[in-house]
């Protein structure tokens, strides 16, 4: 019966230095978020993901996916934290297990910054044609 208690106790210790980490890097996460907003670096350049938060579980894969650290866990969820640093691969959407992360262009913000194209590559402005990678 002692070894019950030594183990609750021991599982009691490892999950509150789990709760204690998991706490400090979503606070990191809030404060670079408003650094970011504060410096103007958080609208994303091109391709980028945006997070439903309604189907968002906070697991944080798609945080530990992100080699360039745009994303991060705020408030529980998945949020864009340094839209600048974001170059659109798609790593996050991946790793998602829920799939709440979609690749979008523009922004609400700035807009659509990519032209329409025919299936001819002629784009919305009568003989402009788009010739390679857009």
């Amino acid at each position: 019966m002692n070894y019950v208690y030594l183990y609750v106790v021991a599982f009691a210790i490892i999950l509150g230095l789990y709760m204690q980490r998991r706490g400090k890097r979503h606070a990191d996460h809030a404060a670079e978020l408003q650094q970011s907003v504060e410096q103007g670096l958080n609208e994303p350049a091109s391709l980028h993901p945006v997070v439903d938060t309604a189907r968002c579980i906070g697991s944080g894969a798609c945080t530990k996916a992100c080699p360039e650290g745009a994303l991060g866990i705020v408030g529980g969820k998945a949020v864009l934290i340094n839209g600048s640093a974001c170059i659109g691969h798609g790593a996050c959407m991946a790793a998602c297990p829920v799939e709440a992360i979609k690749l979008v262009f523009g922004s609400e913000k700035r807009g659509v910054d990519i032209p329409f194209v025919t299936p001819h590559f002629e784009t919305n402005v009568p003989g402009i044609f788009v010739a390679g990678g857009v």
